[in-house]
């Protein structure tokens, strides 16, 4: 009779020590009715968000000072006839983030290992970012109007010498001296663009020169290219007065932007000539899009919203991996490469003996 009670007690132990070290899973909003210990904690599965950095270039095209004049006085037709400002994408590019799903939350009552192994504390130092999806701009680089360029229309006078017959008296006698002095006279609007001109082909003269040797100084190959250079610079000038010049200003836009499960393609953001980038997309200029693909059949991802899991272990997710193109109009433009991707893989459920290092399947909150 001693012997089977005692085999009694050695069975109720072994059943005993797993309900010890059982945990519960509540998916939120938890279910009226349910009684809590009090020791529970909030744990989020993760997500995957994409991080774009979108590189836009703002375009002004002013129009040259003599521009009318381009044609007739050095036979340039490819010049800037009008003013104007417009924007225009130059670079995409996306990489991966893990942050916390808001839409998979639970409630977690943590086994007897968890909270004499103090892993849980461990797990509550780690960091998570919150993804809000607002845009910012950054790193905005922006080009001057060029100082020769900005300076040159207020060049509007020139010097004049005024030859004159001035009266004097000399040793009593009354005698006509010949003078002369110098005075500035506003240059006509003809005159700046023929000087312009003349300057252009002077300049051009100068260079051929140096080019075919004709100076009497023998100069070194890198005093003449540093010549050379500068004639180059100074004529460039002179012709930007007539074709125009064009600044290009460039901004970063970084945002993030977590995809839902239930769809595979995105309205990302919209670009418009005249008001520029918005994010999210606007209803003006043309939009954006990212598509994912699966690499494998869809059905794979397909999952409930409704999934409510069992008081077993902790819910994970896999990653799945994903080839996401950008898209204008719906029509690819671009394939960023291959990404993994969380919020489309099933969610399963740990066994509930096993306490896994949280830092690696989710968040504390």
């Amino acid at each position: 009779m001693k012997h089977t009670s005692s085999i009694l007690l050695v069975l109720a132990m072994m059943f005993m020590g797993p309900m010890m070290a059982q945990k519960q899973v509540y998916k939120l909003p938890i279910d009226a009715g349910v009684k809590l210990s009090g020791n529970e904690f909030g744990f989020m599965m993760p997500t995957t968000a994409i991080k774009l950095d979108v590189t836009v270039t703002k375009v002004r095209e002013i129009k040259g000072y003599y521009a009318d004049d381009a044609e007739k006085m050095l036979g340039l037709t490819n010049v800037i006839a009008n003013n104007r400002t417009y924007y225009k994408l130059c670079n995409v590019e996306i990489s991966t983030e893990i942050v916390p799903d808001n839409t998979q939350t639970y409630l977690v009552e943590p086994s007897s290992n968890m909270i004499k192994s103090n892993s849980l504390a461990q797990s509550l130092l780690q960091k998570s970012s919150t993804i809000d999806g607002k845009s910012y701009a950054y790193s905005t680089k922006t080009s001057n109007i060029p100082d020769f360029f900005k300076n040159y229309a207020n060049v509007s006078y020139t010097e004049t010498e005024d030859d004159f017959v001035e009266t004097k008296i000399i040793n009593g006698v009354v005698t006509q001296v010949p003078a002369n002095r110098t005075k500035l006279v506003s240059k006509s609007a003809g005159q700046k663009v023929q000087e312009a001109a003349d300057r252009i082909t002077q300049i051009r003269k100068d260079r051929n020169s140096l080019i075919a040797g004709e100076q009497e100084v023998a100069y070194s190959k890198e005093a003449l290219e540093l010549m050379i250079n500068e004639l180059n610079q100074a004529e460039n000038d002179y012709l930007d007065l007539f074709r125009g010049i064009v600044l290009e200003d460039e901004t970063h836009y970084i945002f993030y932007f977590i995809p839902e499960s239930d769809n595979l393609c995105f309205d990302i953001f919209s670009l418009d000539q005249h008001e520029g980038f918005a994010a999210p997309a606007s209803e003006n200029g043309v939009r954006y899009q990212l598509r994912f693909s699966p690499i494998v059949n869809m059905p794979q991802y397909t999952v409930s919203s409704d999934v409510k899991p069992s008081p077993k272990g902790f819910p994970i997710r896999q990653e799945q991996q994903f080839e996401v193109y950008l898209q204008l109009n719906h029509e690819n433009v671009h394939n960023f490469g291959t990404f993994s991707m969380l919020q489309w893989s099933p969610v399963k459920f740990l066994p509930c003996n096993l306490d896994p290092d949280i830092n690696n399947i989710g968040f504390i909150f």
